[in-house]
């Protein structure tokens, strides 16, 4: 008759501990993959990666921390970041059309000339991020937060917009046709310049606290507020 393993474990703890190891195990092959096509780095810790220009099309970063890696000119379509970490990371025209990265983390990252066409932006918080010359037409772009966010030549086109923190980031030349900016946060937002005749959603309470000046165009029935053109602070 063979002996437990160990009497002053139950059938039940053994039973978890095996369990345990091997989802720890699945984990940690998962993370030890070479990066490539549809790879799972999710729940990862992988800071200060260098994968630029990598085919890194529908891999998985659910949870990873990214922080400081390097994606520039990389294939992301299709991937998934959600609540990631993508602090300081460099995404510098890295292709990220119909990507998730709901939830994800990316304070002063660089995303400038990224495609970000059709991703799901929803709540990320992507707050000094450098988001310049980027193409972001057609994001869910619900809840983001973008508080001092460069957007200067971005193309926000038919983007849902609602509930977005635009507070004190750059919109220069930014394109916003057919962009909803319902309940918008817009304080000291630079919109000088920046053509909002075809946004939807947009009200002129709204507008009380953000900078424009007299060549930003007003939807139809909009007036400019008194503030405008903003003081420098």
């Amino acid at each position: 008759m063979l002996k437990p393993l160990n009497q002053s474990l139950t059938a039940p703890a053994i039973l978890a501990l095996v369990i345990v190891g091997a989802l720890s195990a699945t984990a940690e092959a998962g993370c030890n993959d070479s990066p490539g096509q549809g790879f799972n780095w999710s729940g990862c810790m992988k800071m200060s990666k260098v994968l630029s220009g990598l085919n890194l099309e529908g891999a998985k970063f659910v949870r990873a921390d990214l922080t400081r890696s390097n994606f520039k000119g990389a294939n992301l379509k299709g991937a998934d970041f959600t609540k990631a970490n993508l602090s300081r990371c460099i995404l510098r025209e890295a292709n990220l059309e119909g990507a998730t990265l709901a939830g994800a983390f990316a304070t002063r990252a660089y995303m400038d000339k990224a495609i970000l066409r059709s991703a799901d932006l929803t709540k990320i918080e992507f707050n000094r991020v450098n988001l310049s010359g980027s193409d972001l037409s057609g994001t869910k772009l619900n809840g983001a937060q973008l508080a001092r966010a460069d957007l200067t030549g971005a193309d926000l086109s038919g983007a849902d917009a609602r509930n977005i923190n635009l507070s004190r980031a750059i919109l220069d030349s930014a394109s916003l046709k057919a962009t909803n900016l319902e309940n918008a946060y817009l304080y000291r937002t630079n919109l000088a310049g920046v053509d909002l005749s075809n946004t939807t959603g947009l009200t002129e309470i709204q507008l009380r606290g953000s900078c424009g000046d007299a060549k930003t165009k007003l939807p139809k029935g909009l007036n400019p507020p008194a503030g405008w053109p903003c003081t420098v602070d």
